[in-house]
């Protein structure tokens, strides 16, 4: 298998999973037990996702190059968009049961963009830089598996999405200092996770892909 088959296979594994979570969710869903909910399938499918990557893993033959990737075209920053195209497909496609035409537009091609920026991860070279390294980011020195990392970065971005209604639907000024600290302590946490991932991702890529010496 090349790497262009398992990138395809995987995004559309990681999809398919994922989908079945939000579509399960009542329309008007309560972020706190969304969340709640969130964390219980990840537990319970998050292995089933690790071992399929594994083994696609064990059949994937990646070319090397010299080249790095010194912009914003790298392949954790490129799965970090891909996952984030899957929230918006999720949760605002018309076919999806969280589409609501007051705040979605219905002319959106997802499908087109999800398309686009899975044909550059295909060619994506591997990272020069870690762009979203942050001091309070805890620094990795040996990449863990590619699922794990790919399912993370999936999980912490539709938690982010789910939690997104005090950007959007509540009145800041209306809302009681406690559930402010407490928003801003889980993005804390969600954004920390979701970099984490797509640093474990960039160095995943960089030991299949670049070529040493």
């Amino acid at each position: 298998m090349d790497r262009t088959s398992f990138e395809n296979e995987i995004l559309t594994k990681l999809e398919s999973m994922w989908i079945v979570f939000t579509k399960g969710l009542q329309k008007d869903y309560v972020a706190e037990q969304a969340l709640k909910s969130l964390e219980i399938f990840s537990k319970r499918y998050a292995l089933t996702f690790i071992n399929f990557s594994n083994e696609l893993i064990s059949k994937t033959s990646f070319i090397s190059y010299p080249e790095q990737e010194s912009g914003m075209n790298s392949p954790g920053i490129l799965w970090d968009r891909l996952t984030i195209l899957n929230c918006k497909f999720f949760f605002t496609d018309t076919s999806s049961l969280h589409f609501n035409s007051n705040i979605h537009s219905k002319n959106l091609n997802i499908r087109s963009e999800l398309m686009s920026v899975l044909d550059a991860l295909h060619t994506a070279k591997s990272a020069k830089n870690i762009l979203l390294a942050k001091e309070a980011t805890e620094r990795q020195k040996v990449a863990q598996p590619i699922g794990l990392s790919l399912w993370e970065l999936q999980r912490s971005n539709i938690a982010m999405w789910i939690n997104q209604d005090l950007l959007y639907t509540v009145n800041v000024d209306e809302v009681d200092s406690k559930r402010l600290k407490d928003y801003i302590k889980f993005f804390s946490i969600a954004n920390r996770i979701r970099n984490t991932a797509i640093e474990q991702i960039e160095m995943y890529y960089s030991s299949k892909i670049l070529m040493k010496g």
